[in-house]
């Protein structure tokens, strides 16, 4: 009865496990098509192609002292919306860039 029992646990833990691997790799390829959906939206630009208003906003934002790197124009996926320029700082002693979107009057979306 102790081996049936035993038995019986052991085949409920790996079938429960085989289910939970399972939705790991659903949420996983999830995460990796949204994210390459979010990319199509994205167009690489430098920072002189920014609008006016933007550059202005850099010179006098919290970064003003750190390095422009890269920029990208976020096309709106709504008619009538407007763009939005996602522009990435990089800091003498951050390792990690920060990244700021701003809406073409220049304000911090």
């Amino acid at each position: 009865m102790r081996k049936i029992t035993l038995l019986a646990v052991a085949f409920a833990l790996v079938t429960f496990g085989a289910q939970a691997q399972g939705n790991a790799v659903q949420k996983s390829q999830a995460v990796q098509q949204s994210a390459s959906q979010g990319q199509q939206d994205k167009q690489k630009i430098t920072p002189e192609e920014l609008p006016e208003a933007v550059r202005t906003a850099l010179t006098g934002s919290d970064y003003k002292e750190w390095t422009v790197g890269e920029v990208h124009k976020i096309k709106p996926t709504e008619a009538g919306a407007a763009a939005v320029y996602e522009v990435q700082f990089l800091g003498k002693e951050q390792e990690e860039p920060v990244v700021v979107r701003y809406d073409e009057a220049g304000n911090v979306v």
